[in-house]
C-alpha cells in the first residue's frame, strides 16, 4: 500500500510540473542569433563554394560535351574526305590499270604480229628452198632417168640402145 500511495503522489507531482512543449523565453533570441551566425558562416564557407563548384562542374561538362560534338563532327568530315580521296585514288588506279592493260594488249598484238611475220617469212623461205631443191632434184632425176632408162633398156634387151 505504501508503494501505491507513493506512486500516486509521484504521478500527481509529474502532472503538475510537466514543462510546456515549446518554452518561449530569452534563449530563443540567443538560438536565433546562433542560427543567423551559423547560416552566414556556412553560407560563406560551405554553401557558396559548393554551389560554385557545382556550377563550374556543370560548365566543364557542358564544354566537354561541346568539344566532343565538335570532335565528332570533325571526325565525320575527315572520314568523308578520306573516303572521297580513296574513291578518287581507286578510280585513278582503275583507269591506269585499264590503260596499262590496253597498252599490254597492243604490245602483245604487235609482238605476235612480228612473230607471225618472221614465222611466215621463214616458212616462205623454207618453201622457196624446198621448191628449188625439188626442181633441182627433178632436173637431176630427169637427166638420170634418161641415163637409167638407157641402162635398164640395154640390160633388158641385152644390147646397147
Amino acid at each position: 500500500m505504501l508503494l501505491s500511495a507513493l506512486a500516486l503522489v509521484l504521478a500527481e507531482a509529474i502532472e503538475e510540473k510537466a514543462p510546456p512543449v515549446i518554452d518561449i523565453d530569452g534563449t530563443v533570441l540567443v538560438q536565433f542569433a546562433i542560427f543567423v551566425v551559423m547560416f552566414l558562416i556556412l553560407r560563406a564557407f560551405l554553401f557558396k563554394p559548393y554551389l560554385k563548384m557545382r556550377q563550374d562542374r556543370a560548365e566543364n561538362i557542358e564544354g566537354a560535351e561541346v568539344k566532343a560534338r565538335q570532335a565528332e563532327h570533325q571526325a565525320a568530315e575527315l572520314e568523308a574526305q578520306y573516303k572521297e580521296r580513296m574513291q578518287k585514288a581507286r578510280a585513278h588506279a582503275d583507269s591506269e590499270r585499264a590503260a596499262l592493260q590496253s597498252q599490254g594488249r597492243a604490245r602483245e598484238a604487235e609482238l605476235l604480229g612480228q612473230a607471225r611475220e618472221r614465222a611466215q617469212a621463214r616458212i616462205n623461205e623454207t618453201r622457196g628452198q624446198i621448191t628449188a631443191e625439188v626442181s633441182a632434184a627433178q632436173r637431176e632425176l630427169g637427166l638420170r632417168a634418161e641415163t637409167l632408162g638407157h641402162q635398164i633398156a640395154s640390160k633388158l634387151l641385152g644390147r646397147e640402145v
